[in-house]
């Protein structure tokens, strides 16, 4: 090992382990799930068990109706006498089979039921308009409301999250109206919400971060000075905020600085504001490096699991509280991404301090130091933003400080994650095709439903080798139980990390 001194100091990064920086907490552990009642069927929520380990609740959109299946039709329309009539008894099936499961959920007070408009207008995701009569909306929450505290009482129902809307500046799929229709109606929503539960947690729709947006931070300003327009007073609650971010690989960038510090800002700017949860409430890689979308939310290789650490890391710099997440799992299976082993890693370390970090790195490199009692954590990564880079790095941690100073050797073990370890769907696609399967060329490639790419003769490979698919997609241990010393005060590693790589390494005093 080179001394210090003599290591560029581009590859050194300088870890201060008696300086807190802030705790490393769970930012993995929501769902979104678009059709609450797939909790109704013993093949979906017999799954579930594989997942409770890192997965604490689910985000239910589109529960109010107004959609393009026709679920959820619980507004039956007015009386005589201008009240709305009802049928809850769906609703209260599917929520008793989700609170079953022991997951959390959050509610998504979003789409209009169809026949609150007079014109029918269908939209991509559904009647995005506003209602008609918001005297009938109110009516509507409020039933709604009052039907889960009628079954799972007011104490428990007051823990849950509710969100009004989905994306409301993405027009006209998702709101079909003005900023300023969104404002009165989340105003007035989230009044209504209010009065039934003076306790309720209670944020905007999150925002869509594309170029097409219709409005992006003047959300924030309304609720912080802008006049209530169901109240007529300044401002309106708002517990926490909320973007969509996902990435295209096509453009071969990491967008997210860019995308989450103008929102960071603005609500940094009202102190009423400066604390509540930042949150990404979509998230995955869109896109794949030809544009292909298909029904994949993310990346199943290495390249998914070194741009999650990315992900991670830029969200601990911004205080990104948490990241609803469509799935880390390969279709059809319950084998793990090279992303869902990121995550793992994330498991050892939670609940530990993260501490101070020093570097001059460039591009997509990086190290999340923590120490969780007596044990320090680095979880380093090197993504790179082209799926073919051959961009090895290496990087020279020096960890100095308090945890260092009294121990002079320390056992070394380490778990790794790159084209060789972790992955297996590099396997999987080179059975697939020796098989003779037909391959969609214009189809997605390499992304966690790998029928985007191939004929539904794939499921067939992926059986036939599952207990080889299942060993590569374990999360290897690399290195085992290797001492490593102190020198001069300090404790100098040298990590080599291939182009899309995640190492974790643990360091347990001796």
């Amino acid at each position: 090992m080179k001394k210090p001194e003599e290591i560029d100091p581009n590859k050194i990064v300088t870890i201060n382990t008696s300086s807190v920086v802030g705790p490393l907490y769970n930012f993995w552990s929501t769902r979104p799930m678009v059709n609450q009642t797939r909790f109704n069927s013993s093949n979906f929520t017999n799954g579930l068990d594989n997942i409770k380990s890192y997965v604490k609740n689910y985000n239910l959109v589109r529960v109010l109706g107004g959609r393009t299946d026709n679920l959820n039709t619980f507004y039956k329309g007015v009386d005589g006498s201008g009240n709305i009539i009802t049928d809850f008894n769906g609703l209260l099936t599917s929520m008793r089979n989700f609170m079953r499961t022991g997951f959390k959920p959050r509610i998504v007070l979003d789409n209009v039921p169809w026949a609150m408009n007079a014109i029918e207008e269908i939209n991509v995701y559904g009647n995005t308009n506003p209602p008609d009569n918001y005297d009938l909306w109110r009516q509507y929450i409020a039933a709604f409301l009052q039907t889960l505290i009628d079954e799972f009482g007011y104490d428990e129902v007051k823990t849950w999250r509710f969100r009004v809307g989905t994306e409301p500046n993405y027009a006209p799929q998702h709101w079909n109206g003005t900023a300023r229709d969104y404002f009165k109606h989340y105003d007035i929503t989230v009044d209504e919400v209010l009065k039934l539960i003076p306790d309720a947690i209670i944020g905007p729709g999150n925002m869509l971060t594309e170029g097409v947006a219709t409005f992006t931070t003047e959300l924030i300003e309304h609720c912080a000075k802008g006049t209530n327009y169901a109240t007529g007073k300044i401002g309106t609650q708002m517990d926490f905020f909320s973007i969509s971010y996902y990435e295209k690989m096509d453009q071969n960038t990491v967008r997210l600085e860019n995308v989450v510090a103008p929102y960071r800002a603005a609500l940094n700017s009202y102190s009423q504001f400066a604390d509540i949860p930042l949150d990404i409430h979509e998230f995955g890689i869109l896109r794949d490096e030809f544009g292909e979308r298909g029904l994949s939310l993310s990346d199943g290789t290495e390249f998914g699991a070194s741009w999650y650490a990315r992900i991670a890391d830029l969200a601990y710099q911004y205080r990104i509280d948490e990241i609803y997440d469509w799935g880390q799992e390969i279709e059809a299976s319950n084998l793990s991404s090279g992303r869902r082993n990121v995550t793992e890693m994330f498991l050892k370390m939670k609940d530990g301090n993260r501490i101070e970090s020093i570097h001059n790195l460039s591009d997509h490199i990086g190290v999340i130091p923590v120490v969780k009692n007596d044990i320090i954590y680095l979880l380093v990564y090197n993504h790179n933003t082209t799926r073919n880079s051959t961009n090895n790095r290496t990087i020279y941690p020096i960890l100095e400080g308090g945890q260092i100073s009294g121990t002079n050797s320390w056992k070394m073990n380490e778990w790794t994650v790159d084209k060789n370890n972790g992955v297996f769907m590099h396997q999987l696609y080179e059975d697939i095709r020796a098989a003779g399967v037909n391959e969609n060329f214009n189809g997605r490639i390499y992304g966690n439903r790998p029928s985007d790419r191939f004929a539904e003769g794939w499921k067939t490979i992926l059986n036939t080798n599952l207990a080889q698919y299942e060993q590569l997609a374990e999360l290897p241990q690399t290195i085992t139980d290797s001492i490593v010393q102190k020198m001069d005060n300090n404790l100098t590693l040298k990590i080599n990390l291939a182009p899309h790589s995640v190492k974790l390494i643990e360091l347990i005093p001796q």
